[in-house]
């Protein structure tokens, strides 16, 4: 749901029917959503923040952008500051840490599962003579077969 300020939306975190009110950083592709939720923001934090959303370029540009470029008046990069709240809600439900090597999965994933002959059907150089474990097996190398 969303609130009456740029950025900031109403969030079903668990599998409660609760809702929490969050901040928007961004929306990626994949379906996945950096946030954090203002509950454990005390008034100076929030006024901080109600600064940042209501901001006249607030629309144009997603709220990590707009917070880049914002000086806090504690001297700290408001993007700095936030970021250490940030969370990433997937597309299945799970809250995790952002990571860069982790990241949600916008459906069931699946696995290409090739056999030995669709492998060696692939346009590929010439396989030297090198031994080759394929499946359990150990192979003499495969070389490339004419068309």
């Amino acid at each position: 749901m969303q609130s009456k300020y740029q950025h900031i939306e109403w969030l079903q975190l668990d599998d409660k029917g609760v809702v929490t009110e969050c901040a928007i950083m961004k929306r990626f592709e994949n379906g996945d959503l950096l946030f954090f939720s203002l509950a454990g923001l005390d008034n100076i934090d929030k006024g901080r923040l109600l600064k940042i959303v209501t901001r006249r370029d607030s629309q144009m540009y997603e709220l990590w952008d707009l917070m880049s470029h914002v000086t806090l008046g504690n001297g700290m990069n408001a993007l700095t500051y936030f970021h250490q709240l940030t969370k990433v809600l997937t597309p299945s439900g799970q809250i995790i840490e952002p990571s860069l090597v982790r990241r949600g999965v916008p459906g069931k994933m699946q696995i290409a599962d090739l056999t030995l002959t669709q492998a060696a059907d692939i346009e590929q150089g010439p396989v030297d003579e090198k031994h080759t474990q394929v499946a359990g097996e150990t192979k003499k190398g495969i070389k490339k077969t004419k068309k």
